[in-house]
């Protein structure tokens, strides 16, 4: 693809090893490095992920590196990002109200574990309203409602809106409107 065979990306790559950190915080080579993880097999940029241990969080907040992470995310298989999502969950509630942390919470929720989605879910039912209003965390919420297996998505709907009342309070809210569209639009699989 665009004329740069396979062993010029690796020889490129491995020029970057202990650099990522400076390599992805810069514009151009942000995208270089979403490049290659996008077009190289996983194995071949590990130490991206290796350089990022650590600071997973700090990424996630970054303009940039978060994007790194999204894409990580969508190319790696789970195993190899256990590490930096096992640093990322426990602070799922920060990130999800950050402008750009939120971006890499809502990449848990489409391509992580079960098991690390469960525990997104619970951060998120622990406090649902304020997260359903939050001008932020609100897309969180309504990602978790899209991506989440069937009995996270009806816990979080409970937690958001045990009642009708509630819902209607939500629908109300400017910010909260579209988590109680979402809310509807998911209640049809909910109630079967």
């Amino acid at each position: 693809a665009n004329g740069v065979s396979d062993s010029a990306r690796v020889q490129l790559i491995d020029q970057l090893r202990g650099h990522v950190w400076e390599v992805a915080a810069s514009p151009h080579g942000n995208y270089v490095l979403q490049l290659f993880i996008a077009r190289m097999p996983p194995h071949r940029f590990r130490f991206i992920i290796d350089e990022l241990v650590g600071r997973a969080a700090e990424a996630a907040e970054h303009q940039k590196l978060c994007r790194i992470l999204e894409r990580l995310l969508e190319h790696c298989p789970g195993g190899m990002m256990a590490a930096l999502i096992e640093e990322l969950v426990p602070k799922a509630s920060q990130l999800a109200q950050h402008p750009f942390g939120n971006f890499v919470v809502k990449h848990i929720l489409e391509y992580g574990t079960p098991e690390q989605v469960q525990r997104i879910i619970n951060t998120l039912c622990a406090d649902a309203g304020f997260f359903a209003k939050h001008k932020i965390a609100n897309y969180v919420v309504q990602a978790a409602l899209m991506h989440a297996q069937r009995r996270d998505r009806v816990k979080l709907v409970r937690a958001l809106a045990p009642d009708h009342q509630l819902l209607m309070k939500l629908s109300r809210h400017k910010i909260a409107s579209f988590v109680s569209r979402e809310i509807k639009f998911q209640s049809k699989d909910l109630d079967a």
